[in-house]
This record gives C-alpha cells, structure tokens and sequence, in this order.
C-alpha cells in the first residue's frame, strides 16, 4: 500500500513538473517570443497549412451561422455541423500549441 502510494506521489510530481515546463514555454517573454519565431520558421509549411485549416473553419462557421439565420439549416443539423467544427478548430488549436512547443499533446 505504502509503495503505491509512493508511485502515486512521484507521477504527481512527475505531471505537474511537465505542466510546469508547459506553462514557462507558453509565458509571454522575450525568450518565448524568439522561441514562437523560431518554430515559425522552422515549421513555415505546416504553420501555413494549419492557418489555412483554421480559416477554412472559421469561414464554415460564419456560412453554418448565416444559414441558420436565413432558415437554411435545421437545429439538429446546425447543432451536428456546428459541434464537428468546433472539435475540427480545438484539434488545430492542439496542433498550434504543439509545433509551438515542440510536444506531442493530444
């Protein structure tokens, strides 16, 4: 029991010391500005393709909005389309945050 919760302790431990790293590489310093530069650069294909995913979402949404408005569009298809966008542009998000910090978060 004693062993298990020493386990227990240490993954504590171990987590927030990774969330920590996480959190410094996302503060808004000069050191994380190069760093964001830096990814940039070294990523510029896939930092274009991924900005170019997110504003094709964008604009689905805005057209999934007017279209409602306009009656074109139901709830329950509004609310379908309206959630799988959503999930697409939180998924870009998580890919952002990754070429960003040079991790895997899923």
């Amino acid at each position: 029991m004693v062993l298990s919760e020493h386990k227990s302790k240490k993954a504590s431990a171990k987590i927030k010391e990774s969330l920590d790293d996480l959190v410094h590489k996302l503060e808004q310093d000069d050191a994380s500005s190069s760093s964001w530069s830096d990814s940039v650069e070294s990523n510029r294909e896939d930092w274009e393709h991924i900005k170019s995913q997110i504003h094709e979402r964008q604009k689905a949404l805005k057209q999934l909005v007017v279209n409602k408005k306009a009656g074109l569009v139901g709830v329950d298809e509004f609310e379908e389309k309206y959630r799988k966008l959503q999930d697409e542009l939180a998924e870009l998000e998580t890919a952002v945050y990754n070429l960003r910090l040079g991790t895997d978060v899923k």
